[in-house]
């Protein structure tokens, strides 16, 4: 089977969100074979990387690789052109949020970006995910739509020779009409739909079909920036005054758009303590304001041990009597509480029941949650009932190109779905006898 018209079609002609450099070179590779420009492949995109998952740390660390072109679905050119899926990103996402053996989730970003379908969509889902796990980037080179997807994390490290960036849209048409008279060649299009052959590669691009196209990558690149400057607390005109452009090292972090300059080894370390600690800050001392530094430089010197080290705290003087420990021992003949056992296993329930709700909205199926509830499932079976039976959701994608039936649900999350509420209050409501 012949690819290559599929390729183009993802290329030409249907906005972006990829940076304009990597976009140069993936028209260089599919140009010639489809008559537009010669080029040559880079090295580094002779083979896809090795993704067949992801790897989970000893203190459980789930590692996700997110590295190459993105696109909505990749087949069987996946291996040969370097193109990672959203639907693979999100599987891997979902997967570790759902597993009970990973406590926080690093994506590890390598990516220029890629389609704009798909990509909004899988952004919400991790926003949705990190409410119930740390979920922290490594962007060593995150552009575009893969930036859209790092924003998403609680915290973002990137190299010191790596960059972040490039939030803006992009889309090219290709005019082939004049190379078409010299060769001979005149098409003739009979079409039915005033803007049915707006992008056609072999006519030149009308007024009103370069205008609709304008104004759809205007459209995205607000859905775009918005989302950017939610996730990254920030202001959407901050957004739009990068301007599109690509911050690297301390820029980046001057700019808004990353944390913290850092290796994936720094990142991986300071998660860790996050995990074993998660009221102590593992920010390092030149993040914290300025007033708490000179908070910690006026304390004297043993209270200062005592705050960075509570087990250091002096211990009682020999003299001091030692307090008398409570007793817990029942009196031998005491009536068991049964009350207070079925309100803590109600409790229990009741938490269990929440979760499974959680997990049902996290993969798109809210209305089997009350399902799973009902038939008693633990955790893990309702986990894995999830992964073996979810179903692909809409996207957001562009409304460019033909068939692609683009469309946004405003404000669409987990609070405002109305089956998602009423599982969880039936989770309120469900009572089992002990």
């Amino acid at each position: 089977m012949n690819f290559l018209p599929r390729m183009a079609a993802r290329v030409i002609g249907t906005p972006l969100m990829v940076d304009r450099a990597r976009l140069e070179i993936i028209l260089s590779v599919v140009g010639p074979r489809v008559g537009i420009e010669a080029g040559v492949l880079p090295p580094e995109m002779d083979a896809a990387s090795d993704r067949h998952g992801f790897t989970v740390t000893p203190n459980g660390i789930a590692i996700i690789s997110i590295i190459g072109t993105l696109v909505k679905r990749a087949g069987a050119i996946d291996a040969a052109s370097g193109l990672l899926s959203y639907a693979t990103v999100e599987n891997m996402i979902l997967e570790a949020a759902t597993d009970p053996e990973v406590k926080a989730i690093l994506m590890d970003i390598d990516s220029p970006g890629g389609e704009v379908g798909g990509v909004f969509d899988l952004a919400s889902m991790i926003n949705e995910a990190k409410e119930t796990k740390p979920i922290w980037a490594v962007a060593d080179d995150a552009f575009s739509a893969a930036y859209l997807l790092a924003s998403t994390a609680d915290r973002i490290y990137l190299p010191q020779t790596a960059g972040v960036g490039s939030v803006g849209v992009i889309a090219v048409h290709v005019d082939e009409s004049e190379r078409d008279a010299k060769e001979g060649r005149q098409f003739t299009t009979v079409f039915a739909g005033a803007r049915k052959n707006d992008f056609s590669s072999h006519a030149p691009l009308s007024n009103d079909a370069q205008s609709n196209l304008q104004q759809e990558v205007d459209r995205l690149y607000r859905m775009f920036a918005g989302m950017v400057a939610s996730n990254r607390n920030m202001t959407e005109a901050a957004v739009q005054s990068t301007e599109a452009g690509l911050f690297f090292g301390e820029n980046a972090i001057q700019a808004g758009l990353a944390d913290q300059v850092g290796t994936i080894r720094e990142a991986l370390f300071d998660l860790s303590s996050l995990l074993e600690s998660p009221k102590k800050s593992i920010f390092h001392r030149a993040a914290q304001p300025p007033e708490q530094k000179q908070l910690e430089a006026n304390m004297p010197n043993d209270q200062q041990q005592a705050t960075d080290n509570p087990a250091a705290q002096p211990e009682p003087k020999a003299d001091t009597p030692a307090p008398t420990p409570a007793t817990t021992t029942q009196p031998p003949g005491e009536t068991i509480d049964l009350d207070k056992i079925r309100a803590e296993k109600e409790t229990q329930l009741r938490g269990e029941a929440q979760t499974i709700v959680d997990f049902c909205g996290l993969a798109g199926m809210p209305d089997l949650a009350g399902s799973f509830i009902a038939q008693g499932l633990n955790l893990e079976s309702v986990r894995k009932e999830l992964l073996s039976r979810r179903a692909s959701g809409e996207d957001i994608q562009s409304q460019v190109m033909p068939g692609d039936g683009t469309h946004m649900k405003q404000g669409a999350n987990l609070e405002t779905n109305p089956v998602v509420s009423s599982c969880r209050k039936m989770a309120q409501q469900h009572k089992m006898e002990v």
